[in-house]
């Protein structure tokens, strides 16, 4: 399990190596909707997924196996029991993203 910064931003771009991949994570906070949404680029920038929901607690990947996302399993666990992630909840660690690879998750 690895656990993905989020940085205190509106917007951020991450490179991560994922399964032995590189993709680029694009995280986005909407204030007019209050929620969070990911989108996943691969390693020469092609769009594969855009604008997933930070549903807590949820695999976030699982739907979406027919496109050429990661192989493991994307989280945004939240430690309280609220249903969505607020936007300094990354930030002071209430809320954190974790990768499950493929070897973890077996």
């Amino acid at each position: 399990m690895n656990i993905i910064p989020v940085i205190d931003a509106n917007d951020s771009l991450l490179e991560a190596e994922l399964d032995g991949r590189t993709y680029f994570l694009n995280l986005s906070w909407n204030s007019e909707a209050r929620l969070w949404t990911l989108s996943i680029e691969n390693a020469d920038n092609e769009l594969i997924i855009s604008s997933i929901l930070l549903s807590p607690n949820t695999p976030l990947l699982k739907p979406y196996r027919h496109l050429s996302v990661p192989a493991g399993e994307m989280v945004a666990i939240l430690e309280n029991n609220n249903t969505m992630i607020g936007r300094q909840d990354f930030v002071t660690g209430i809320a954190k993203l974790v990768y499950v690879s493929v070897d973890d998750a077996l």
